[in-house]
């Protein structure tokens, strides 16, 4: 119970700073690939925020799908994320973030999403990402689409 507690004040945490890491160049998020009027093609979405940025982005039927994110800090470092996409699921490739807790998250699927601490989130607090993976039915009735933010 006590590590619930922590890592849900670490999401919250997250949720606030949203926006702090990004400047200069901002950050690079894909094009949504979302179609509102087609959301039951695609096996579940996910939600990739950088900083306060957000856009919906449709896992593939098959096969697998890298989504490189950059952005770059007031420091001018570069600031990468690796986010695979596959019909199971989701999870962080590979990050440019010192302490890689968003690397050792794993994979999120539907099937184990209810069973992890964090759900169905991949957080990365020092590049100030987040992926949120959810069900056609989910995301349509949250009123997702490829226009950005939910």
């Amino acid at each position: 119970m006590m590590r619930f507690g922590f890592l849900s004040a670490l999401l919250a945490a997250a949720l606030l700073l949203g926006g702090c890491a990004a400047t200069g160049g901002g950050p690079s998020l894909p094009d949504g690939t979302a179609n509102p009027d087609d959301v039951a093609a695609a096996p579940g979405y996910v939600r990739i925020t950088v900083g306060s940025d957000s856009r919906w982005i449709a896992l593939p039927g098959d096969g697998e799908r890298v989504v490189t994110l950059r952005q770059t800090a007031e420091d001018g470092t570069e600031l990468i994320n690796e986010v695979h996409l596959s019909p199971e699921g989701v999870f962080m490739g590979a990050a440019s973030c010192h302490n890689q807790d968003c690397v050792k998250q794993g994979l999120v699927t539907f099937e184990n999403r209810d069973t992890r601490v964090l759900t169905n989130w991949v957080i990365c607090l020092p590049n100030q990402v987040s992926v949120e993976l959810y069900t056609p039915e989910e995301m349509n009735a949250m009123g997702g689409s490829g226009e950005g933010g939910a």
